[in-house]
């Protein structure tokens, strides 16, 4: 018996190679990121630091909207309520993801009524949302 097991290792063993291989490729193809996220609340841009690490669709006005590529990661930033640096609230799109958007985002958000859909994280005291699609920014008509 175990002969005949030590005989088949041979033919299976590059049958399991490739289910593994194929398990990695698809492991980077199919990300999270990539499932859209259903928003647990829909609150204020000034009560998005009452929710720090909730998924929630956060709204409010667009006090400015500052695309800075010259630090790294060429970040817009969206700030809600007040401009940097007083900010309520910040939506972030990095410069690799600018390019979903057909008009850029620094020109396409000032002065408007926005909801940011995504998981708020604090970063440096200020809420914020990493926006990495568009469909995670809502425009609201006045």
């Amino acid at each position: 018996m175990i002969q005949k097991i030590r005989k088949s290792i041979p033919y299976f063993l590059p049958i399991i190679a490739g289910i593994l291989i194929l398990g990695l490729i698809f492991s980077r193809v199919i990300e999270m990121g990539s499932v859209p996220m259903e928003p647990e609340i829909t609150i204020s841009a000034s009560d998005a630091s009452n929710h720090i690490g909730a998924v929630a669709e956060v709204c409010g006005t667009v006090a400015s909207v500052d695309f800075v590529p010259q630090i790294s990661g060429a970040p817009t930033f969206i700030n809600f309520g007040k401009p940097h640096p007083n900010q309520l609230f910040t939506a972030v799109i990095w410069g690799e993801d600018r390019h979903l958007w057909q008009i850029p985002p620094d020109q396409a958000y000032q002065t408007s009524d926005l909801c940011i859909i995504g998981k708020i994280r604090d970063h440096n005291g200020i809420p914020q949302i990493v926006v990495e699609r568009v469909e995670q920014i809502k425009k609201i008509d006045r």
